[in-house]
């Protein structure tokens, strides 16, 4: 490999970069020893020969039962070859560890509560966070459950001692990856409780949400009539439901025992409690808010209860990002056989997560006698997540239901560490922790438990929290199922066991078939109304799960296409309740492009679905943009001055636009404009009015964003053009064609201060952006920004912002009749001098792909790595 100039630069950058860094937050004191920092042999300069790319060789891997065959093709992917399950997942371990050693330390160090220890008091908030939500104490006792030399039991220690042993061979040879030389550490040796916490930190960020506080803060602000209008259950507009009935009502199933610190402790007089197994006799009825008063059994947001919310929104404002689940915006779809090119099964997947270099997937091929898979894992975690073996494919998005609640505990003054549940006293259980400092020294740290959860805050209210992600769940075991499976029943019985996070897994199979079943708990709440923070005393428990034979779920509609793109699952008579609008379910504008290409294709094709997955038509501009056009056209008078010649050519360009959100568009830069004024014009009065607390909780800005205000706006303007929501609080009466006028003049003179010109240069692609950032937070270390297509609501999504951190992290589409194709925005290697760091990132730029299979073929061959016992 040629170690370029670009690189070296980069390096040198990354080097001082931190070092400025360490030294600005711990002082000169833990500052890494700068000798064997810049040691030649085994400091940072050692990244440069750890960054050579493999070569034909033999290495030795103690552990291993028989010889293992490791073949890279040119972009880096290994093909494994292994005499039995046993040494394969042990290779897995090996080449993870090889190739992204310092981002599984880094996942787990999140999970765990462990990273002040590495990069100081600004990631304290972020420890006590995850020590108080409990990762550890999940994982520990995910892995004591167990049973010994259970598969997945013998999985994990065979991948950890695949980790230990690259470690070991790295710390004796000096080769660690860079990152440890500059902040001054050793990782640890890999545990399988390492891997169940990576596993629990993916689920939380995918999972754990503060919706009920976002809504108590609307609450309070607007009022609840006018918070239920504005961010309703469902959504008022076309959904595309997968699964839309008839439904089944059955008893709730029980959710799994808890972990030992929600068993309720009872003080000394009360009535014992049986280890608290969640479970209910009847089925939840749908609750539609009809009343002004919210109380009873739903906590009343009172003064106390303001201070704790504050105090927790302060708290998670304050830890480092990708915690929290802040939206999503994932594809996938599956053509049956009779509507595609080849007449076999055609499946697409691309999640959308938080794109980073390295990238949060490693691409892996894995074979031994019982399993033969092909697809992307999570360094940290064996197996794939996303992919294909000999018979199935599958890919995923998140379900969006509400799988986090909040309660207000009643205690006392008189009894302290106490909390009354069913009308007795309990004692809370405390957890007690010792956060490793920068430098040396322990921070105590505790954590008090409820049978709901842990507590957020004692603060005015004490507030817990109970969220589904923090059960104990046998995902690992689900995965090797699935791994295995041949057919639909196979794969859906596989998923019973998967409980979080909720998933909608797509399914196509090399007979023809196609199916989708969304995987994980749908919790069911006793009374009350969930998407607001529940009373404690037990009368708003969660009390079971959907059973999992009424989740949503499809097998070979009539239709002959099935897809997910993070919309609402079923219809509104669905006889459950999953979750609000606010709870990240898609405005369904993205399901609508995707509905109307499936329709329309009646011969799918490869090139097809490739199309598909890079587009990006605005489905909300092809409904708004014609009424805009209308509202201008009625509205305009005469001597609006010098902005009529903008004005007018603005209208040309939106009136001859095909709604593609293209870097070269500027149409598309003045509708994004005007639909960020239109929301401003028609809420941003409320908001300021009733002071809506946008500050302390940033979710409530305006922005497109807010998805439910986007329907909501939507709706009313092509319904409701007459709606009170266009007049101001007591102001002058307005029509929407008024407020878009309106909106539309701001708009102009906007971009004509913003980008000066005329209306023709305002570009997308002047003011859009995608940003892939380096894990290590250095600008140099990652790609970008970039101008970009794409905006929130296309098939190629970006996240809304105008420098978008988020978008399609891996695009894949499996075709049964003939070659399979993929690629993710990064590569393979997290050592940025490598010749595999960004090797993907191009082509995915470009909407190109490469080969995916699972065998390598030989004029892609790269090098092979035999490992010997």
């Amino acid at each position: 490999m040629v170690v370029t100039k670009k690189r070296i630069a980069l390096l040198l950058a990354l080097a001082f970069s931190m070092l400025i860094a360490v030294i600005g937050t711990a002082g000169i004191g833990t500052t890494p020893p700068i000798g064997s920092t810049f040691n030649p042999g085994t400091g940072v300069w050692s990244v440069i020969r750890t960054a050579q790319l493999p070569t034909n060789s033999e290495l030795v891997i103690k552990g291993l039962n028989a010889p293992v065959t490791v073949t890279f093709d040119k972009q880096g992917t290994p093909y494994i070859y292994a005499q039995s399950d046993h040494d394969l997942f042990m290779a897995i371990g090996y080449l993870q560890a090889t190739f992204r050693l310092f981002e599984m330390d880094l996942l787990r160090r999140e999970a765990s509560g462990g990273l002040t220890q590495i990069l100081g008091p600004t990631a304290t908030p972020t420890d006590e966070l995850e020590l108080t939500l409990g990762l550890n104490r999940t994982a520990q006792t995910e892995w004591s459950d167990y049973r010994s030399e259970s598969p997945v039991q013998s999985e994990l220690l065979a991948f950890s001692a695949g980790v230990n042993d690259r470690i070991v061979q790295d710390v004796r040879s000096g080769n660690l990856p860079f990152e440890f030389k500059l902040l001054n550490y050793r990782p640890a040796p890999w545990t399988p409780v390492d891997t169940l916490l990576v596993q629990g930190d993916l689920t939380q960020s995918l999972d754990f949400t503060t919706t009920p506080i976002d809504y108590s803060l609307l609450t309070q602000s607007i009022g609840y009539n006018a918070t239920m209008k504005l961010f309703p259950i469902e959504f008022p507009n076309v959904q595309h439901p997968y699964d839309p009935g008839p439904y089944l009502k059955l008893a709730p199933a029980q959710i799994p025992s808890r972990i030992p610190g929600t068993v309720p402790i009872p003080v000394s007089g009360n009535p014992s409690v049986p280890l608290f197994v969640r479970a209910a006799s009847a089925v939840q009825k749908r609750e539609v808010p009809v009343t002004t008063s919210v109380s009873g059994t739903t906590a009343v947001v009172g003064k106390g209860m303001r201070t704790a919310i504050d105090s927790v929104e302060s708290w998670l404002r304050s830890t480092l990002p990708s915690l929290i689940r802040i939206g999503s915006a994932s594809n996938n779809f599956a053509v049956a056989g009779s509507r595609t090119v080849t007449h076999r099964a055609l499946l697409e997947g691309d999640p959308h997560l938080v794109q980073t270099l390295p990238s949060i997937w490693y691409q892996i091929s894995a074979n031994s006698p019982d399993l033969q898979i092909s697809g992307v894992s999570v360094p940290g975690i064996p197996g794939i997540l996303i992919g294909r073996n000999r018979h199935i494919a599958w890919s995923l998005t998140d379900s969006q239901n509400q799988s986090t609640f909040f309660y207000k505990e009643t205690t006392s003054r008189s009894r302290p560490g106490e909390y009354l549940w069913h009308g007795h006293w309990y004692r809370m259980r405390v957890y007690r922790y010792r956060i490793a400092q920068k430098g040396g020294g322990y921070l105590e740290y505790s954590v008090k438990v409820t049978v709901h959860g842990p507590l957020l805050t004692s603060n005015g209210a004490t507030l817990a929290v109970d969220w589904m992600g923090a059960l104990p769940s046998d995902d690992l075991g689900a995965a090797l199922a699935v791994w295995k499976a041949s057919t639909f029943s196979e794969f859906k019985r596989a998923l019973a066991g998967w409980l979080a996070p909720t998933q909608n897994f797509i399914y196509a199979d090399d007979a023809g078939n196609i199916g989708i079943i969304s995987a994980g708990i749908y919790p069911i709440v006793r009374s009350g109304r969930p998407w607001l923070p529940l009373a404690g005393t037990g009368a708003s428990d969660v009390i079971g799960a959907i059973a999992y034979a009424a989740n949503p779920q499809a097998y070979n509609p009539s239709d002959h296409f099935l897809f997910s793109a993070n919309q609402r699952p079923v219809a509104a008579n669905y006889p459950y309740y999953i979750g609000t609008t606010a709870d990240y379910f898609s405005t369904g504008y993205r399901a609508s492009t995707i509905f109307d290409f499936l329709r329309s294709h009646h011969a799918m094709s490869v090139a097809d679905a490739e199309a598909l997955q890079n587009s990006v038509t605005d489905h909300l501009a092809t409904k708004m943009v014609p009424k805009l056009l209308e509202a201008v056209r009625a509205e305009v008078p005469p001597g609006v001055g010098a902005l009529n010649e903008y004005v007018f050519q603005s209208v040309s360009l939106l009136s001859k636009w095909n709604y593609d959100m293209s870097v070269n568009s500027a149409a598309a830069t003045i509708w994004w404009t005007f639909w960020q004024n239109y929301l401003d014009e028609t809420f941003g009065p409320l908001w300021a009015a009733s002071k809506v607390p946008t500050r302390l909780d940033p979710n409530l800005i305006i922005q497109p964003s807010l998805t439910p205000l986007d329907v909501v706006l939507e709706q009313a303007t092509w319904s409701h053009p007459n709606s009170s929501i266009f007049t101001p609080p007591n102001g002058q009466v307005r029509s929407a064609n008024a407020v878009m006028f309106t909106a539309f003049l701001k708009s102009i003179a906007q971009l004509r201060t913003q980008m000066g010109g005329l209306p023709e240069t305002w570009r997308w692609g002047r003011i859009h952006f995608r940003q892939f950032q380096s894990l290590t937070l250095v600008d140099k270390l990652g790609y970008g920004p970039r101008p970009a297509s794409g905006d929130i609501w296309t098939v190629n999504a970006a996240d809304g912002s105008l420098v978008s951190h988020a978008g399609p992290s891996w695009r894949m589409i499996v075709n049964f009749g003939g070659g399979s194709y993929s690629v993710y925005p990064g590569g393979q290697s997290e050592n940025p001098v490598s010749g595999w760091y960004e090797t993907g990132v191009q082509n995915w730029w470009n909407g190109s792909y490469f080969r995916f299979s699972r065998s390598v073929r030989p004029d892609d061959t790269f090098a092979t790595w035999t490992l010997l016992p």
